[in-house]
């Protein structure tokens, strides 16, 4: 300790202080510039850049402070010597490091396998947690909710939770359309009007193989799902391109079906429509 209760009493400190100062200001502008040069050549468009991104600011940030430490004279014997005389502090450390060490390690993982992508909407099973993955980082994964709140799950339970991902290798998302008619009601021209409902929306997606194309399968097949105490149940599905969109797809089907029932004098039931992911 002798080192550096000479330095700190020295004229040194002026000068040594400044330098590290100096070496902390130039990694932070550093750090904007490569921001920046990030931003204009790489499009964050997966979960695996973002990852590299966050990583390689980390590490610069890591050399700055080291190199800004380095400007102390006998920086290094001193940590040596802190080192070897404070087992207790070491170990300490040591532990305090573990979860840290276990979030970056499950981090590589997540971001070599990529169970899910950015902008994907996931649903954490255990958690009970629905959402899009909005970033990752060393730490934690970042998951957006419906209501624009973020929740911050440290890496190591995100690699760990049961995640049913929306998105995972085919994006087309489906809701059921469920109407119950009168038994009064023509039920051919309701199987009609709600298949050309949804048939004629635009965000609507065929999801017709070549082979129900030759077949000559129904773009939109209506099906009776039961025959209840109220009414005649029928269902369709409502296929769209994304998750994302199906909600105010299904919304429109709906306003429309209700539209062009009331055109044809169909009668609802008193569990009128409904729909279901």
């Amino acid at each position: 300790m002798d080192i550096l209760d000479s330095f700190f009493y020295s004229e040194q400190v002026i000068w040594v202080t400044a330098r590290i100062f100096g070496t902390l200001f130039v990694t932070s502008m550093f750090i904007r510039i490569f921001k920046s040069l990030w931003a204009v050549f790489v499009k964050e468009t997966t979960i695996h850049q973002k990852f590299i991104k966050n990583v390689a600011f980390a590490i610069v940030w890591v050399i700055g402070v080291i190199m800004a430490l380095g400007q102390l004279p006998n920086f290094a014997d001193a940590a040596v010597a802190l080192a070897a005389g404070s087992g207790l502090v070491a170990i300490t450390i040591g532990l305090a490091a573990q979860e840290s060490l276990s979030n970056a390690f499950n981090g590589v993982i997540i971001s070599l396998f990529r169970p899910f992508e950015v902008g994907d909407r996931v649903h954490l099973v255990n958690a009970n947690i629905t959402g899009f993955i909005e970033d990752i980082t060393i730490r934690h994964t970042v998951i957006r909710t419906f209501t624009n709140s973020r929740i911050i799950i440290p890496n190591s339970v995100m690699n760990q939770e049961l995640l049913e991902n929306s998105n995972f290798c085919n994006p087309q998302a489906s809701a059921f359309i469920d109407v119950i008619i009168t038994f009064d009601s023509d039920m051919e021209k309701a199987t009609e009007i709600v298949a050309g409902v949804i048939g004629e929306h635009n965000d609507f997606v065929d999801m017709r193989t070549p082979e129900d194309l030759e077949s000559g399968a129904l773009k939109v097949p209506v099906f009776v799902r039961n025959i209840g105490l109220f009414g005649v149940e029928l269902r369709a599905s409502m296929w769209t391109a994304t998750v994302t969109n199906n909600f105010a797809a299904c919304s429109d089907v709906r306003r429309n079906i209700l539209i062009e029932f009331e055109k044809a004098g169909i009668k609802l039931s008193t569990s009128s429509i409904a729909t279901g992911l």
